[in-house]
């Protein structure tokens, strides 16, 4: 039987999730009882609406800036997320542009990198195409 992934929690971080594999990590998530949330597609007209519609999806205090500081800030607050793991689906955000989309992936790795010295697991799973990142490793047997 293969060991869960989710347990491996030292590789928790940012990952590009093919979509051919959703369901089977949705059930492993599912199965685990490993809390996830799902972000919203890039639809708003620029990053800081974007960054504001996150922070209302993840139920951030209503002093969340809607900015990449602020997001690092919450995401590491532990009475903003307190859960030991999370997993965060982040769907298509090719329409905050490429820029905007390396600091979001880096916010996400340094957020990841702060919750495993706290002995907590954050893994950010992109569902948006294209994207300069690995692909979300597969369980080791």
């Amino acid at each position: 039987m293969a060991t869960s992934l989710f347990a491996q929690t030292t590789l928790a971080g940012p990952y590009r999730l093919p979509p051919q594999r959703l369901a089977a990590v949705q059930e492993e998530i599912a199965s685990n009882q490993i809390p996830s949330i799902n972000l919203p597609p890039a639809t708003a007209k620029d990053t800081h609406a974007w960054l504001a519609e996150a922070g209302k999806t993840l139920a951030f205090p209503g002093h969340f800036g809607a900015n990449f500081d602020a997001l690092y800030d919450c995401l590491c607050d532990q009475e903003c997320l307190a859960q030991a793991q999370l997993v965060l689906f982040i769907h298509d955000i090719r329409a905050l542009g490429e820029e905007s989309c390396d600091v979001l992936i880096a916010v996400l790795q340094a957020a990841a990198d702060e919750w495993r010295e706290q002995g907590r697991a954050l893994w950010a799973l992109f569902l948006t195409p294209g994207l300069d990142l690995d692909a979300l490793p597969v369980p080791k047997a």
